[in-house]
């Protein structure tokens, strides 16, 4: 082939496409606008689609949430400052208990992470202090368990006191359904306590009404008083922690390294205690 020829067909090349680049950044930019909806539903309609996202319809079903979260300390007048991160479950079951009634009860297992690395730790710097504090991993076992309905939920340490309305907002964004809710807590927790959080499932799988148990990705923030691994004293304050994760299918779905340490730590809390589910409620709220 004659050099000369194929110069001149390389430089037309060239400017070809220098010329298709040109005109490409100068044509106007597509503006994509997002879809948002709130979505109104009746209040046994919005109970059912919140088990779906949240949840399942299944009588009988485990539910499994993994997360990350990290954990930031607020001091009175001060700047909030990090912590310590984790990572950790809550695991639970529901079984049926009349039309549109579920008892459940469950628990939370999480292991403190360093900061910067992300590796396993059992100690952390109190950047308040400037003391080194032993950081165990939380076992939280002592739900009472609840019933809910589209009534709202009773907590089981109170369980003649009437159901207390549960936040739930729908709302659809683009290819995604979302779901905004804020957890009722038990009577004799915390009063600071609060927790909020967003549950993301495809609009897809949400508007096929066949599915009982739809996938989720959730985040979210909740405010507690300081732990007593901290050593804050009575040095007013409290934590804020932000949360992100997904709802598995089983605990096969774990992460590997997670799910050995739990195995090898706390077996049981790998699996729900249904024996709770065989002791009466007594004087259990109709409502």
């Amino acid at each position: 082939m004659d050099r000369r020829v194929t110069l001149k067909t390389l430089l037309a090349g060239s400017i070809a496409a220098t010329s298709s680049t040109v005109d490409a950044l100068a044509a106007p930019h597509k503006t994509t606008h997002w879809t948002s909806n709130f979505l109104e539903f009746d209040p046994i309609t919005r109970f059912r689609q919140g088990l779906r996202v949240q949840r399942s319809l299944a009588d009988e079903a485990d539910v499994l949430h993994w997360y990350h979260f990290t954990m930031v300390a607020i001091p009175v007048g001060s700047a909030p400052v990090p912590v310590v991160r984790w990572e950790g479950i809550e695991l639970s079951h529901h079984r049926r208990i009349g039309t549109d009634r579920y008892r459940m009860h469950g628990h939370n297992l999480s292991f403190p992470r360093a900061l910067d690395s992300g590796a396993f730790v059992d100690d952390v710097l109190n950047p308040l202090t400037g003391e080194r504090v032993k950081v165990p991993p939380m076992a939280l076992t002592s739900d009472p368990g609840s019933v809910i309905s589209p009534s709202g939920i009773i907590r089981l340490d109170a369980p003649g006191v009437a159901p207390r309305p549960e936040y739930r907002v729908f709302r659809r964004e683009g290819d995604y359904v979302k779901l905004d809710a804020i957890r009722v807590a038990p009577a004799g927790w915390p009063v600071t306590f609060i927790e909020m959080g967003c549950e993301s499932t495809p609009a897809k799988s949400f508007d096929d009404s066949r599915l009982e148990w739809l996938p989720a990705e959730v985040s979210g923030g909740y405010v507690f008083p300081w732990p007593a691994w901290m050593n804050m004293g009575k040095t007013p304050g409290h934590m804020f922690a932000i949360w992100r994760g997904y709802k598995l299918r089983d605990i096969d779905e774990l992460p590997l390294e997670f799910r050995r340490r739990a195995a090898s730590e706390f077996p049981q809390l790998l699996q729900v205690d249904r024996k709770q589910f065989d002791t009466p409620i007594p004087g259990l709220h109709p409502g």
